[in-house]
C-alpha cells in the first residue's frame, strides 16, 4: 500500500514538472486552433470555452464548435495516468446512455506525453472507447485549457459556455449531476 502511494505522489510530482516545462517552452499558436480574440472566451464557468481543431486517432479532423447544440465533457488525460484509467470505464458507460441525449465525450489525449502513440489505440480497444479521442501532438490545446493535472474535464454547455471544470478522476454519478444541471 505504501508503495501504491508512493508511486502515485511520483507521478503527481512528475506531472508537476511536466508542467513547468511546459510553462517555460515558447508558447506555439494551436495546431489549427482558431485564436478568439472574444473577451468572453475563457476558462471560468460563464465564459465561452476556447475552439480548437485536433484530429482523432483515426485522423478525423473535429473542432469544438462543430458540438455547439449539445453538452460536451471535454476531457484531458494520458494513458499511464492511473486516475484516467480509474474513470474510462466510468466515462464510457456514461457515453453509452447520455449519446442519445445530446451528449458528447471529447477526450483529448495528451499524445505529446505519451512514450509511443500506438499505446493510445491499445488503450482505446483494453477500454473498449467508443467516444472521440482528439490528439494534442504538441501540447497546444492542453496548455491553452491548463490541464496541468490530468485528468482534468470541462463542462460546456448546447451553446458553448463552460458550466464547470474538475481536475481529478469522475464516475458516473457525477458526471450525470453536471450534465443534468439547469443553465443559471
Amino acid at each position: 500500500m505504501k508503495i501504491k502511494s508512493i508511486v502515485i505522489m511520483l507521478i503527481f510530482a512528475g506531472l508537476i514538472g511536466l508542467a513547468f516545462y511546459s510553462a517555460q517552452e515558447k508558447k506555439e499558436e494551436p495546431e489549427t486552433a482558431e485564436n478568439t480574440t472574444n473577451e468572453d472566451t475563457g476558462l471560468k464557468p460563464g465564459s465561452k470555452a476556447p475552439n480548437f481543431s485536433l484530429k482523432t486517432l483515426d485522423g478525423t479532423p473535429i473542432e469544438l464548435n462543430e458540438y455547439r447544440g449539445k453538452k460536451v465533457i471535454l476531457n484531458f488525460w494520458a494513458t499511464w495516468c492511473p486516475p484516467c484509467r480509474e474513470e474510462m470505464p466510468e466515462m464510457q458507460k456514461f457515453y453509452e446512455d447520455y449519446k442519445e441525449n445530446n451528449v458528447e465525450i471529447l477526450a483529448v489525449n495528451l499524445a505529446y506525453a505519451e512514450t509511443k502513440k500506438e499505446k493510445i489505440g491499445e488503450f482505446v480497444e483494453k477500454y473498449s472507447l467508443s467516444f472521440p479521442i482528439p490528439l494534442d501532438e504538441k501540447n497546444t490545446i492542453g496548455k491553452e485549457y491548463r490541464a496541468v493535472s490530468i485528468p482534468t474535464s470541462y463542462f460546456i454547455d448546447e451553446n458553448g459556455i463552460i458550466t464547470n471544470f474538475h481536475i481529478g478522476p469522475m464516475d458516473y454519478e457525477f458526471m450525470k449531476e453536471e450534465i443534468n444541471k439547469k443553465n443559471k
